[in-house]
């Protein structure tokens, strides 16, 4: 006769309650537009953390990537960087919300405007914006 498994307490699933499945990311860059002046990425870094932390719940930075950027406006000159990737996963209200749009768009223009940036990587979801005009709103 087969034994019988002990009855258990019911458990609880262990990947439950995955209510934040937007990704957004943000690449903070490591130089200036003109590719040689460096950027303190460490502040950047620290302040978009801090950011996504307080408006959509935590995020984390990864090590330097590398990559490369086609400036237009500088006849196509190409900037090679080494950006921090930052991850925040977050739920389909909170990015759609006025005020946690605001505040990261905020930052992504501040980010670009004080780091002199040609453009402002971030990526909501599927889709990649180019943020280029950093003026205050």
């Amino acid at each position: 006769m087969p034994k019988r498994r002990p009855k258990t307490a019911r458990r609880r699933p262990v990947l439950s309650g995955g209510l934040k499945r937007v990704l957004v990311v943000l690449f903070v860059p490591s130089v200036e537009r003109d590719g040689v002046t460096a950027v303190d990425q460490p502040r950047w870094v620290n302040a978009a953390l801090e950011m996504f932390g307080r408006v959509f719940g935590g995020a984390t930075a990864y090590p330097k990537a590398q990559g490369i950027w086609r400036d237009d406006e500088r006849s196509g000159a190409l900037v090679k960087d080494e950006p921090v990737v930052v991850h925040c996963y977050t739920t389909p209200a909170d990015i759609e919300d006025a005020r946690n749009l605001a505040e990261l768009g905020d930052f992504c223009r501040r980010m670009g405007r004080d780091a002199r940036q040609g453009e402002v990587g971030l990526v909501v979801g599927d889709e990649y914006f180019a943020i280029r005009d950093f003026a205050e709103e």
